[in-house]
């Protein structure tokens, strides 16, 4: 089988409050490709003929999308997915309507909540004010929480797009990676601990290693969670996967409320597959090895 590992470039440049490291996939793309034998790492700018032009040098039997931010663009994740589709390729991960739904955070409320999957309610305080169309922590900060409804107001004109206004849970917080071909067959869940006066994943805390809110978020797989509250965890990141038609791997972020139940706070249907963190660490810590994890998403690519 040919396998095409096709990955989107960092861009020289990116929206002021962005790292363009944030987009550098070439160490992921290395990584996967490292378990295929014979298999091609192509990057890509994103441009449509260039895309084309490298199905038509590698002739792949399936392309592990790596494509996360054509032209340096997060918002066109989903047309990468779109064109190898109407290229009738088969590929890893989501198809291009999970990724464009999932890129809204107002939209994917809205379908979790059709859809019975518990979220954080609008017109509570404290809130958290984050962007409706942006991905990776971006845009959020210690003052995205908010008291009340000045705060709010002028989080929300600090940010150029759509905005979600919503509860902000006080309770323990979890990063929930499944996968499976269709269905969340492997479920494995971190938390996110937060120390010191740190009460949220920042964008500083996830892509400035150097930060102190970086520091004060560890993420740990051998916290103390009892079963009841592991099968709750794990059956709302499942309710997010099958409300948003997921398919081969997720990251689902669930934050626990004031009554202690689970609500979704975000769907990532194209996670960063970075060595040693992310999904790749969360296979590794149930017993799965990255080879494994890696060829079993090509298997099941549609």
């Amino acid at each position: 089988m040919k396998v095409l590992v096709l990955h989107t470039l960092a861009p020289e440049s990116t929206d002021p409050g962005r790292s363009t490291e944030e987009f550098d996939l070439l160490s992921s793309a290395e990584c996967v490709a490292s378990e295929l034998p014979g298999a091609a790492v192509c990057g890509v700018r994103g441009e449509i003929r260039e895309i084309l032009d490298a199905l038509d040098h590698h002739a792949p039997d399936v392309v592990f999308n790596l494509c996360e931010a054509p032209l340096g663009k997060p918002q066109f994740e989903a047309h990468a997915a779109g064109l190898l589709e109407w290229a009738g390729v088969r590929f890893t991960g989501s198809g291009s309507e999970t990724l464009a739904l999932c890129r809204r955070k107002d939209l994917t409320k809205a379908v979790l909540a059709g859809a019975g999957v518990r979220v954080p309610r609008a017109g509570v305080f404290p809130c958290i004010v984050k962007p409706a169309a942006e991905d990776g922590s971006a845009f959020l900060h210690a003052d995205s929480v908010c008291a009340d409804e000045g705060e709010a107001a002028r989080a929300v004109s600090r940010l150029r797009g759509p905005a979600v206004v919503e509860e902000f849970l006080p309770g323990r917080e979890f990063a929930v990676s499944l996968w499976g071909r269709t269905d969340p067959e492997y479920v494995s869940i971190g938390e996110t601990i937060f120390l010191g006066e740190v009460r949220l994943n920042t964008y500083a805390g996830k892509w400035d290693t150097e930060h102190e809110e970086y520091r004060n978020t560890p993420l740990v797989y051998n916290g103390e969670i009892d079963g009841a509250l592991l099968d709750a965890v794990a059956g709302a990141a499942k309710g997010a996967w099958r409300a948003t038609g997921i398919r081969g791997y997720a990251r689902i972020d669930v934050r626990l409320g004031p009554d202690g139940l689970p609500c979704v706070l975000d769907v990532n249907p194209n996670p960063a597959l970075n060595p040693e963190v992310g999904v790749h660490r969360a296979a590794e810590e149930i017993g799965w090895s990255w080879e494994e994890f890696v060829k079993c998403q090509v298997n099941w690519a549609l």
